[in-house]
């Protein structure tokens, strides 16, 4: 949380203003003085409780700020997406079989992510069937084919109407309903998007995968839709920063050969980021 941040450097900078202040004014009486005195060893004293306080705060203001995340599929490499789904369904074949409501998010005209969430959604129909009702983003401007391919039965704008989402899925409680649409409005770690709206209103857990683009190599960050900043006047650094944080602390385990190979692999992993909630990241 980016107040956060900014409470904590506020705070930082205040404890070593008054800090500097408290230690100069008694040096400096006791230096300039004509008689001799006894070391004063308060000041020194007063600039450990600040550190401690300063410390505290650091601490306190800036916990929530790394997104808490469960590796469930270490870092990995496969010949295409389809043997990546297979993988992913798998590792959860028995979260899968309990849930009947589910939601994959992608970041918007990622061709890749996109043929990766067509075949999520086919692994997950192998083993509780067909969807009933799949709702597909409006924001995402689908083509046909790509609607059909999701087997779309209703199509709503999800930030605008997220109430009338609500209202369906409310609805058709009792049926397997597919959510379709992007990475940072299915996130758990954006709590005011369409999919935190929804939750609450419906009272409903739904499974979630939001799937991301991983940056392999520095200069791949560049290539982010969503950009992790400190100011955050979009809302979605929440997610932008859990993939980059993420792709960056992997990333030295990457072997680039597996990458260049003919044809290349296809490098990915997957998260677990809360009770019914996965991030999944792919690279190019």
């Amino acid at each position: 949380m980016l107040y956060r941040r900014n409470i904590t450097l506020f705070i930082l900078s205040a404890i070593e203003y008054f800090a500097l202040k408290r230690l100069k004014a008694p040096l400096k009486k006791e230096y300039c003085g004509m008689q001799k005195q006894k070391p004063n060893y308060r000041p020194l004293f007063f600039t450990m409780i600040l550190c401690l306080v300063a410390a505290a705060a650091v601490i306190f203001f800036t916990k929530d700020e790394a997104q808490t995340t469960i590796s469930k599929i270490k870092l990995s490499y496969y010949k295409d997406n389809a043997e990546f789904a297979t993988a992913i369904e798998n590792n959860l074949h028995l979260e899968i079989g309990k849930q009947k409501h589910f939601w994959i998010g992608y970041e918007p005209d990622n061709k890749v992510q996109i043929e990766l969430s067509q075949l999520i959604k086919q692994e997950i129909e192998k083993q509780i069937g067909a969807f009933d009702v799949v709702i597909v983003d409006k924001e995402l401007t689908l083509d046909a084919d790509t609607k059909k391919s999701f087997a779309m039965t209703h199509e709503i704008p999800l930030k605008e109407n997220f109430g009338e989402a609500a209202e369906l899925i409310t609805a058709s409680k009792d049926k397997k309903i597919l959510v379709i649409t992007a990475a940072i409005y299915s996130s758990n770690f954006i709590q005011a998007n369409p999919h935190g709206k929804i939750k609450e209103i419906t009272q409903m857990k739904p499974f979630v995968i939001s799937l991301g683009f991983f940056p392999v190599t520095n200069s791949d960050e560049t290539r982010t839709v969503f950009r992790c900043d400190t100011e955050d006047k979009t809302g979605t650094s929440p997610w932008a920063c859990a993939v980059v944080n993420k792709a960056r602390t992997v990333r030295r385990r990457i072997d680039l050969n597996k990458l260049n190979e003919n044809p290349p692999l296809r490098i990915g992993l997957m998260d677990s980021t809360g009770e019914t909630d996965y991030m999944v990241l792919v690279g190019k």
